[in-house]
């Protein structure tokens, strides 16, 4: 039977240093697993997705979106990226359209395409609802833009073959919000288990009793972060933090005046984005690690830590339930007293915390990328026979 030709758009990569989505992780971990069972398979991206995909991804043909627009205001860089990925579609006859986030530069393109070849089918990946924009933390302006562009987004989404999700909650959501349930498939993300595994620490290697790894964003609980710490200080005076993870210069600046404010100097690092290597050695060499993000489609930080063997603590959001039941300590969210004191005492009990990482290390095995990249192909098969 002849291989099925597709385009993948990872075409609202943001990286620039800071990290990248866990729905650019995703693709580029799932493609690296079933890129043999395509003909060609065609990457729209930006120079820094090409820089990190073409690491575990052989094969692809790429069309790279210049850097120039990178550096423009982001909703014109949007704009100009969409503009790009649509004039390269277009050149193309393809079977398959795989779009890999809800940003308008990837969803717009694909759209305007099986507008015009109906016949090509639309894989559209949607791993996130943002919440109210008056609720979320951070800049109101920005809230209101990136929800109602998100919005937008999902109504041109209407016309996807196939639309994956991250999980249920996601797909009963979209569901309210007028999407048809028969387009509908879940499939969660993953991580490489073996890896987490194999990972050696380096003897020089600090030793913090707490860390953190994500985008530094206010609905990643920073902030939230800070002021926990402070509270865990004052019953631990010595007690070490590490934050991992790229961010703006405003956000960075915010959170160095906050630690100031609070004299936490001594007791926080910023570190910044690192490395896989560095970052997850890190987190192996930590005694518990800390998530109080605010919204999760799902959570692959809390995943990673598991797979290193470190007891995680976080806010209670539904969708940890769901995916992680309850191998990590799940928390009423907004308390901040309750979370600081459980660090306290995490920290304090060597037996509590060895337990709850080897039962979380067992479980999150479910979630290797082989398993998950393995179901993600059965629904690009089921779509293209």
């Amino acid at each position: 039977m002849k291989k099925k030709n597709i385009i993948l758009l990872l075409n609202a990569f943001w990286n620039n240093g800071k990290g990248m989505s866990g729905g650019d992780q995703m693709m580029i971990q799932i493609f690296k697993r079933i890129r043999k069972e395509f003909g060609f398979v065609c990457c729209v991206t930006n120079v820094d997705g090409k820089k990190y995909i073409e690491k575990d991804v052989d094969d692809f043909e790429y069309y790279v979106s210049l850097r120039f627009f990178d550096k423009l205001w982001l909703p014109l860089n949007y704009i100009f990226r969409t503009i790009y990925a649509s004039g390269i579609v277009f050149r193309k006859n393809i079977d398959v359209i795989h779009v890999g986030s809800d940003f308008f530069p990837d969803v717009i393109p694909a759209y305007l395409y099986k507008i015009l070849h109906p016949k090509t089918r639309w894989i559209q990946c949607i791993f996130h609802i943002y919440p109210d924009w008056k609720k979320r933390p951070g800049n109101k302006m920005r809230n209101f833009f990136a929800q109602y562009c998100q919005r937008f987004s999902f109504q041109l989404s209407r016309r996807a073959d196939k639309i994956i999700n991250i999980n249920y909650q996601i797909k009963d959501g979209l569901i309210q919000l007028g999407l048809s349930e028969a387009r509908f498939v879940v499939n969660t993300p993953g991580i490489n288990v073996e890896y987490f595994q194999n990972l050696k620490v380096k003897e020089d290697t600090k030793k913090y009793d707490a860390t953190f790894l994500a985008r530094l964003n206010p609905s990643k609980g920073i902030f939230d972060l800070i002021d926990i710490w402070k509270k865990v200080v004052e019953k631990n005076p010595s007690a070490q933090l590490a934050i991992m993870g790229g961010g703006s210069k405003e956000v960075n600046e915010k959170m160095r005046q906050k630690i100031n404010k609070a004299e936490l100097g001594k007791n926080i690092d910023l570190l910044g984005f690192l490395e896989n290597d560095e970052s997850f050695s890190i987190i192996k060499n930590s005694r518990v690690f800390l998530f109080p993000s605010h919204e999760e489609g799902f959570g692959i930080a809390v995943a990673e830590a598991m797979a290193c063997g470190v007891p995680v603590i976080s806010w209670n959001l539904p969708v940890y339930q769901e995916i992680f039941e309850n191998f990590s300590v799940q928390l009423a969210e907004n308390n901040l007293e309750l979370f600081s004191q459980e660090v306290v005492d995490m920290l304090r009990d060597n037996d509590r915390r060895k337990k709850i990482a080897d039962e979380a290390g067992g479980f999150i095995k479910k979630y290797d990328w082989n398993s998950i990249a393995l179901n993600h192909l059965r629904i690009l098969q089921e779509n293209v026979e």
